[in-house]
């Protein structure tokens, strides 16, 4: 990840903990145990995107279904429907989604202020619905027998995960409405603005 985006991550993780430490009122040791909490949050969020950007620069479809499922496994935990064990591991894995929404629980506890707890609850939705699109892609990516397709696939789950973290938008191109445009030669005056 470039120093930029890593900055700024760590900028809005700040900001983050230090508005929800500032309106729940928590204990310096509860409080440095969800903050511990949050950063491995994090930190597997972009392990997540690491599996997808290599998903998406995989030279065969073989591992390109690795990262899928490796990805799969991430958000899923072995828990999940579509977790594969990996040969080496016998402990359970917990998923980034149950993550969330185990530490939405402990954030949005009844001394919150009303306020912090509908801002967590809705940044929670938000990123279980962008986690669960990402897991849609990974399978579908993990199902296509061909190479373009499930790269597009993994480039999809990319910027899902992307979405999920409110990363800066250096990203890679993933195709849409320009996209369409310039197939068919057609210039939107307001996007060259």
């Amino acid at each position: 990840m470039p120093r930029r985006n890593r900055c700024a991550a760590a900028l809005l993780a700040a900001m983050i903990l230090a508005l929800l430490f500032a309106h729940v009122g928590m204990g310096q040791d509860e409080s440095g145990a969800i903050e511990d909490r949050l950063l491995r949050l994090a930190g597997r969020l972009r392990l997540g995107l690491s599996i997808a950007s290599l998903g998406v620069y995989a030279p065969s479809i073989g591992d390109l279904h690795v990262h899928a499922q490796q990805l799969v496994n991430l958000l899923e935990g072995s828990e999940g429907r579509h977790f594969v064990r990996p040969d080496e591991a016998d402990e359970a894995v917990t998923g980034l989604r149950r993550d969330v929404a185990d530490l939405a629980t402990r954030l949005a506890s009844d001394r919150a202020e009303q306020e912090v707890r509908l801002r967590v609850s809705s940044a929670v939705k938000n990123v279980n619905t962008y986690f669960q699109m990402a897991l849609d892609a990974a399978l579908a990516g993990l199902s296509e027998r061909r190479l373009e397709r499930a790269t597009n696939e993994m480039l999809r789950a990319y910027a899902f995960l992307a979405a999920a973290y409110e990363m800066p938008t250096e990203l890679p191109l993933i195709p849409g409405l320009r996209t369409i445009l310039r197939s068919f030669d057609v210039v939107d005056p307001s996007l060259d603005a």
